[in-house]
Order: structure tokens, then sequence, then C-alpha cells
């Protein structure tokens, strides 16, 4: 049984539902145009999850293991009143996506597992006037790189989040790129259940086609949307 879906199976998925609804330029819709489009809604339908107050699911998690760290200079971190030091992430990170009451961030912590305390930039500035925890290892994000304020120098951390476009993820940490295709092959962080309701808002809000719900019964992460009663599409 498939437990995952992939990119490449949406948006197959979604080209055989435009072309057999016949709609005019479906030949000219490429399927990196629905890529994008994939990305797109699926960052609307979690963030609307999360700004509820929910839980964020597993699915929408993705992991960024082994991200190489450097020490930098005091005057790039602001002055620290202390012993720590000031570490900042070699590479840029993939962006994650922004909600309302949450960073995007779910997990950022050394390798074997302490996890660091992620705060605004701007909260960062007065962290070294707390009497009681002007000490505490800390990160936090300025121009797409995290900076840290450790206790001691390392050379790694992990960084788990919901980030914006999917791939950019796969692509940071596969070295395999060439052969995943840019992450078309991998497991698409989306839950199987919230495929119907993605594929929908795509074929509507994007095509004009309208569809029927439906449900992935046979858990194969590829069921096809099908036509409404009328078996009408609204063109644009």
């Amino acid at each position: 049984m498939i437990e995952f879906t992939t990119l490449d199976t949406i948006t197959t998925d979604l080209l055989n539902i435009i072309r057999n609804f016949g709609v005019s330029r479906s030949e000219t819709i490429s399927k990196r145009q629905l890529e994008m489009w994939v990305h797109q809604h699926r960052a609307l339908l979690i963030k609307q999850d999360i700004d509820k107050g929910k839980i964020p699911n597993p699915d929408y998690i993705q992991t960024i293991p082994s991200l190489q760290l450097e020490v930098v200079d005091e005057s790039e971190g602001g002055d620290l009143e202390s012993d720590l030091y000031i570490l900042k992430t070699i590479l840029e990170l993939p962006k994650t996506l922004d909600f309302n009451f949450k960073s995007g961030f779910t997990y950022i912590g050394t390798i074997d597992g302490n996890e660091i305390q992620f705060i605004s930039e701007g909260r960062r500035k007065w962290q070294s006037y707390k009497k009681y925890t002007n000490n505490d290892n800390l990160a936090f994000l300025r121009d797409n790189h995290l900076y840290l304020i450790y206790a001691k120098p390392i050379e790694q951390i992990t960084v788990k989040g919901i980030f914006e476009v999917p791939t950019e993820v796969m692509n940071f940490e596969n070295t395999h790129y060439e052969t995943t295709e840019g992450g078309w092959s991998d497991p698409y962080p989306i839950p199987i259940n919230m495929l119907p309701t993605l594929k929908e808002m795509i074929l509507k809000k994007e095509l004009g086609i309208s569809v029927q719900s439906y449900s992935d019964t046979s858990n194969d992460s590829a069921s096809t949307v099908q036509p409404n009663t009328e078996g009408t599409v609204k063109q644009r």
C-alpha cells in the first residue's frame, strides 16, 4: 500500500483530468505550471489549518539535516554581553510559511536532539538584559540565514519546518538531485486526505472547471476528480 503521494503523481493526475475535460488550452498547460499551483494551494490550505489553532500535521513537516554552521564576528550578531558564541548557517534556508500565531519552524536543534528556542530578531536584542535567561541558547532568522546564540561553537544543526515550496527543501537535502528530478519522485508533504480539496481548488480557481467532491477510497493517492452531475466545464 502506498502511504505517500508525490508531486509527479499529483500533477499527472491533474493534467489527465484537464485533458479529459477538453479544456481548449490543455496542451499548453505544463507540469511545471501545475507544480506552481500545487505549491500555492497547498500553502493556502495549510495556513488556513494552522491559523485555526490546530497542531501541525506531521505530513506538513520537512527536515533539513546536518545544516552547516560557522562562527561569525560578534558585530554581525549585534552586541552580546555574555560568553555565548554567535553562529550562522552557511547556506540560506528555504522560506517557511508565515502563520498568524507561530513560526513556520517546528524544530531547531542539535543533531542529538537538544532543541534551541526560536525567537524574533527584535526580541533577540533585549535578551542580554534578562536576568535569568540572558545565557539561553537561542536562534533567530535574518536574511534567510539562521543565527544562533550558543554556549559553545557547534558545527551542525537540524531544522524542521513547514516550507512554502517543498521541492526547495527536497533539492536542498538531496545529493541525488538529477535522479529525483528536483523532488518530483520524493514524498510530497501533504496528507492524502487533503488531496481532493487541493485538486478541486486548482481546477476551479485556476481553470474554471467545476467538479464534485470525491474521496480516495483506495488510498492510492491518485484518485481522479469526477465532473459534476451536469458534466459542465465553466470556461473563463
